[in-house]
């Protein structure tokens, strides 16, 4: 809601504007009358309106000083006058000093009100937008370097990055934060204020930070915002967590921190339709689920280990896959009771997911299948089933085998590693062989040259990809090995005789 200042020396104007219009419907709350100029003044310096409704003439200070005086102290508030209309030469100077408006008294009606308000509404927010847009970009690495300290992924531990609370300070005194497991779609400041979770005013700032289908929003305040949030009952349409009360700038880590910490409740348990009110994150951290009690920052966000994450990998790497099954669910059972943070548990996934497709030797699917994924079982299972994708492709599109133990090493090689930078010397090198030497071989062994050899492989699993996915075609150049897409596109017609979209359109996949 915008906050409002009737200013007006006759008191039952005041209420006849009050009962004019139901003022909550037009996003608007009346915040406070003043019965002349030097009385709003002092309001406004104590808790400055989003909109100030001023009569042009009134005892002491009139409307048009007041307006002069708040914009020489850099008050931003939208002004509307009141006037009669033999005073009109005063509306048109307000109008110059900046004014939005004004409205005639004699003929103010429910329509003319509400007209009056749907201007300052858009004019406000576009304010609001225009003041987050110019900031947004230097916050983000503000939002970046929280995230990696939130995390330890800097490896520093959990410190608070100094600019935060430096500029947090500087520029607010205020932080609200929510995140939302919004996944696959897209979540805009946009659909954050229709929810109307926390209301902003004219000075506030919203921005957002999106990484691991997770957008968190920052509402930024020039004074505290905690009267003016709304329950915890809201019933936001994603998985949400929301911070309890509004913060100075060098806590925000802290309620940062609490807010995804609580979203990771509903990432083990689940979703019951309502917005969890996070607490703040205190230095001990809260207690882990494993009966081990408040630990700290870097040893609760430690990763499940290379030892656990080596025996899946192995598992894969012989080819059994019941047991890579078991390892893998079981591991994740032990996540679970550790209830490790969720943005942990993606990276592990995904770094996972990675090595398995290089041993597979086929490029690894979109990424953002598991990033998009709302809980953690659902993550264990679509990174079960990739495993399982890449198992058999590995398993019908293995390397030939010659007979020559170089080549054949030399084979496994270039399936497992055909989307990096694979060259003659450097396979050459790996089976310690010269050469022009290893160079006729492999010719003779296979049938064509190492580098048709690996851009055949690289083709095919850029068919695999255009059959089985919607990835643009320079993303499936970049991610079998062909980071030029023109390139890409000139190799992919040489082999498959179409191109990338035309071979895409005759699999029965839509272009």
């Amino acid at each position: 809601m915008w906050k409002v200042l009737l200013v007006e020396d006759e008191a039952f104007v005041r209420r006849s504007l009050k009962q004019l219009i139901r003022w909550e419907d037009m996003g608007f709350t009346i915040a406070g009358e003043a019965g002349d100029g030097r009385e709003a003044l002092a309001m406004m310096k104590a808790d400055a309106p989003d909109l100030v409704i001023a009569d042009i003439i009134m005892p002491g200070m009139d409307g048009i000083e007041l307006l002069k005086h708040a914009r020489e102290e850099g008050m931003e508030s939208a002004f509307v006058m009141l006037t009669c209309m033999n005073e009109f030469e005063y509306a048109r100077q307000a109008l110059e000093f900046g004014a939005s408006g004004y409205l005639l008294k004699l003929s103010m009606n429910e329509k003319s009100l509400a007209e009056t308000l749907s201007k300052v509404d858009r004019e406000l927010l576009r304010t609001m937008q225009m003041r987050s847009q110019t900031e947004s970009q230097s916050f983000q690495k503000l939002y970046r370097d929280m995230w990696q300290s939130i995390y330890g992924e800097d490896r520093g531990g959990p410190a608070e990055p100094r600019e935060w609370a430096e500029d947090g300070d500087r520029r607010y005194a205020s932080v609200w934060i929510g995140s939302f497991l919004h996944g696959a779609d897209r979540f805009t400041t946009d659909d954050f204020r229709k929810l109307g979770l926390a209301t902003p005013d004219s000075r506030t700032a919203i921005h957002t930070y999106t990484h691991f289908g997770v957008t968190t929003v920052f509402v930024w305040n020039p004074a505290s915002v905690a009267s003016r949030e709304r329950s915890a009952a809201a019933r936001p349409p994603y998985p949400a967590a929301l911070s309890g009360s509004a913060a100075a700038g060098g806590e925000a880590r802290d309620v940062w921190s609490g807010v995804l910490r609580a979203l990771d409740t509903v990432w083990y348990e689940g979703w019951n339709g309502r917005a969890i009110v996070a607490e703040r994150e205190t230095e001990a951290g809260p207690d882990a689920g494993d009966g081990t009690g408040a630990r700290s920052g870097a040893e609760r966000y430690a990763p499940l280990g290379w030892k656990t994450e080596r025996a899946w990998i192995q598992s894969f790497e012989q080819r059994h896959l019941d047991d890579f099954r078991e390892r893998l669910r079981s591991g994740w059972r032990d996540m679970e009771r550790r209830r490790m943070p969720m943005a942990i548990v993606k990276e592990t996934a995904i770094r996972i997911d990675r090595i398995l497709a290089r041993i597979a030797g086929c490029a690894g699917l979109a990424e953002e299948e598991l990033t998009a994924c709302a809980s953690h079982g659902e993550l264990g299972e679509r990174l079960l089933s990739r495993a399982e994708q890449y198992a058999q492709r590995w398993s019908t599109g293995a390397q030939p085998i010659t007979g020559h133990p170089e080549i054949d090493k030399a084979l496994a090689y270039i399936h497992r590693h055909s989307h990096e930078d694979v060259t003659l010397k450097g396979v050459a090198a790996l089976v310690s062989m010269d050469e022009t030497y290893f160079s006729g071989l492999f010719k003779r062994k296979t049938g064509v040259t190492l580098i048709h050899y690996v851009q055949q492989v690289r083709i095919g699993h850029a068919k695999k990809l255009l059959e089985e996915t919607s990835l643009p075609v320079a993303e499936v150049g970049e991610r079998v090995g062909f980071p030029n897409t023109n390139y890409f596109i000139k190799i992919f017609k040489r082999w498959a005789g179409r191109t990338p979209n035309d071979y895409r359109s005759a699999s029965g996949y839509p272009s």
